[in-house]
């Protein structure tokens, strides 16, 4: 049963592959799940670093139909403040560094100031990208874990 999980994520990220749109500006292919059979969200959690605080508590949540949405909350420890968002996302294929990697785009549709990039660095994990979808270079955790 531990083993479902890791099943579904298998299969919603082959359904990535069947469907595709170019995203211009990138040579990266951004892909959405159509897959009927794949579960409905998948949540994930860590505490990113802040610059002003003691770090950014995140939950973020792609939610797969009947569109890929994603809603987040960020809280900031310390400071007692809470900023939800959501919007739309894309699974996109490759990165400057890394061709083979996968990469979800948090709303592809909106200002580049307001998108997002974390790397699925496995089944259960994502790792924040910069602006450029590069590896963020420093010490600081930019991980995100899967909530099982």
């Amino acid at each position: 049963m531990k083993r479902l999980p890791l099943l579904l994520v298998c299969v919603i990220f082959a359904a990535c592959q069947q469907t595709g749109k170019h995203i211009g500006g990138t040579d990266s292919t951004a892909t959405q799940s159509t897959d009927a059979d794949t579960a409905a969200q998948v949540t994930y959690t860590g505490t990113l670093p802040c610059a002003d605080c003691e770090g950014i508590v995140t939950e973020l949540t792609l939610h797969r139909k009947p569109e890929t949405s994603f809603t987040m909350k960020e809280t900031y420890l310390g400071k007692n403040q809470t900023f939800p968002s959501e919007g739309n996302y894309v699974v996109l294929h490759g990165t400057p560094s890394d061709p083979s990697a996968t990469v979800i785009q948090l709303n592809p549709d909106k200002d580049k100031n307001l998108q997002r990039y974390f790397q699925q660095v496995n089944i259960d994990e994502l790792k924040m990208l910069d602006i450029e979808q590069r590896v963020i270079e420093s010490n600081h955790n930019y991980t995100l874990k899967k909530v099982l």
